[in-house]
């Protein structure tokens, strides 16, 4: 077996000479060349959305805009109806279809039901017809490369939903997947495995678990940088990762790379130079706008993204806002690749104005980790039904604390950091993983 992963390096090391893109002529395409690939892929996505998709139809119809309409990009950006989560579901409640209105192909034809992890609310079902076609897992090989990841490596692959095959772009790359179930219980075997297996990634880390490996170092003295060393890149999907746990795993020497959403219409990787995560515009068509208005904003500021798949003949999103704020650009990448990169700094539901400042839950993650009872950065953002001058915070908290004194703390700690009053709630930290997926919590709810 150790002759097997010697063996793998080499050949890793040995192919990383050959060339720095898995697809130069893609990855560096110029931007004219980019934008002239793309009207004819979305010219076809929208006609057959529009004959198939009742949500699309009915969207579009009640714009009075039709696919014949669409001459160019421009006119795409200008006529046609922005599509949201409550669009998908509101034709779901009113229509019984369990699509929302996107299905574009006879359900007898698919191969795979999987669907976002519903952490604000109902999911949205994605559906495909194959699961590994060179298309469905262009973008993985491009980022696994990216990273310096090579075929004959092993990888670690962590499911914290049911969301479809998370095994296949891992295949099609030419990596051999480790699976295990996202659950504490399942640390020790990883520290083992990763010990045995030496893999160059581990897919996905998120905040449960990074709670978990700590303790576990704790409690066995085990030397997790030295467990992880052979890993290229570790990939952190859910939610942001908070200063704390950022810290943890830099002490772990930890190359963290973010799984992101690229408005539901595909998910991209985090660039190796950490410049943003790539969105791969011959499989998307990307557009930043102002939340508020709708209109574009300009490159380098931030937006909400909005995603139209230019690949995706089954269940299309067509002009899906997706409540994601993201500072995004199109300049060429420091890589040289050529597509535009994107960060992601909030969700536009997200920001509340307390006493005239606004915040986001990441503004926030510091004060709650300050503490040792709560240095998880379990908490969510109460908002109330109407402008209060003071934060209102449910705080997770580890083992059997003084309360009185622990919410004193935290009090003091949001008043120094944030110059704000505050009330909170303080619930166990299993209480609030209980509130959502088991990768993540919602981090704002109602009063």
């Amino acid at each position: 077996m150790n002759e097997r992963i010697e063996f793998n390096r080499k050949s890793a090391r040995d192919m990383a000479t050959e060339r720095p893109y898995f697809d130069p002529e893609i990855e560096t395409m110029p931007r004219d060349q980019i934008e002239a690939l793309q009207f004819p892929a979305l010219k076809k996505v929208i006609e057959l959305a529009y004959e198939k998709a009742g949500l699309v139809r009915k969207k579009w119809d009640e714009a009075g805009v039709k696919p014949w309409d669409i001459k160019s990009l421009s006119d795409f950006s200008r006529l046609v109806p922005f599509i949201t989560k409550d669009d998908i579901r509101d034709y779901r409640a009113e229509t019984g279809d369990p699509f929302g209105g996107i299905l574009c192909a006879p359900v007898s034809e698919l191969r795979s039901i999987s669907g976002s992890s519903g952490t604000t609310g109902d999911p949205t079902f994605l559906a495909r017809r194959d699961l590994h076609g060179p298309q469905a897992n262009s973008r993985f090989d491009r980022c696994f490369w990216d990273l310096g990841l090579r075929p004959g490596e092993y990888a670690v692959t962590i499911n914290p939903t049911i969301r479809g095959s998370t095994l296949a772009p891992l295949l099609h790359f030419g990596l051999t997947p480790l699976c295990f179930d996202h659950t504490p219980t399942e640390i020790g075997r990883l520290v083992e495995t990763c010990r045995t297996f030496r893999p160059t990634v581990i897919s996905a880390l998120s905040t449960p678990l990074l709670m978990g490996l700590e303790q576990f170092e704790i409690d066995t003295g085990i030397d997790l940088a030295e467990v992880f060393s052979s890993c290229k890149a570790v990939v952190w999907g859910g939610e942001p990762l908070g200063p704390r746990g950022r810290s943890i795993t830099e002490r772990w020497k930890m190359n963290i790379i973010e799984i992101l959403s690229l408005g539901d219409a595909t998910i991209t990787l985090q660039a190796a130079n950490h410049t943003g995560a790539y969105a791969w515009e011959d499989e998307v068509f990307v557009e930043h706008i102002d939340p508020e208005t709708g209109l574009p904003v300009e490159d380098g500021t931030l937006g909400e993204l909005v995603a139209t798949p230019l690949q995706n003949m089954v269940d299309p999103l067509i002009r899906f806002r997706s409540e994601d704020l993201v500072w995004l650009t199109r300049e060429k990448c420091p890589s040289g690749r050529t597509h535009a990169r994107f960060m992601v700094k909030g969700r536009a539901g997200d920001q509340i104005v307390v006493a005239g400042k606004p915040l986001l839950p990441i503004s926030i993650w510091p004060t709650i980790e300050s503490q040792p009872e709560s240095k998880a950065g379990l908490f969510q953002i109460v908002r109330p039904g109407a402008p209060e001058d003071f934060l209102r915070l449910r705080v997770g908290y580890a083992g059997n604390p003084d309360l009185v004194s622990l919410e004193e703390r935290l009090k003091d700690e949001i008043r120094t950091q944030l110059g704000l009053e505050s009330r909170l709630e303080l619930v166990p930290n299993d209480d609030l993983l209980k509130l959502g997926p088991p990768h993540k919590i919602p981090r704002i709810v109602k009063l």
